[in-house]
């Protein structure tokens, strides 16, 4: 996706009236990336949420060459905003029924 849509389904999601679990976790892990100042508790928990939602997502981000298993409390800033800007391309891919293997 471009960056002009997503912001256009991010604006999207925030005006909608209801929005579903997987758009929900969109909009979360969304707002997580953003956050300023960056919050690393708050991306933790939302590692995690996504994690335990999504373990297709978990397991394609998993199986990434070069890519280590740590802890959440190992995880640096670096790690944590990788994570869940692969976990967001994830759930876009979900949204719209493309694959998760690119991840």
């Amino acid at each position: 996706m471009t960056e002009q849509q997503i912001s256009i389904l991010i604006q999207s999601l925030r005006c909608a009236n209801k929005i579903t679990p997987l758009q929900k976790d969109i909009l979360d892990t969304w707002n997580t990336i953003h956050k300023n100042p960056f919050d690393a508790e708050s991306a933790r928990r939302q590692i995690l949420s996504n994690n335990i939602n999504h373990l297709d997502i978990f397991g394609a981000i998993s199986a990434t060459p070069g890519i280590k298993y740590k802890s959440l409390e190992e995880l640096t800033h670096d790690d944590m905003v990788f994570t869940l800007c692969r976990q967001f391309e994830g759930l876009i891919a979900k949204e719209y029924g493309t694959e998760t293997n690119h991840i």
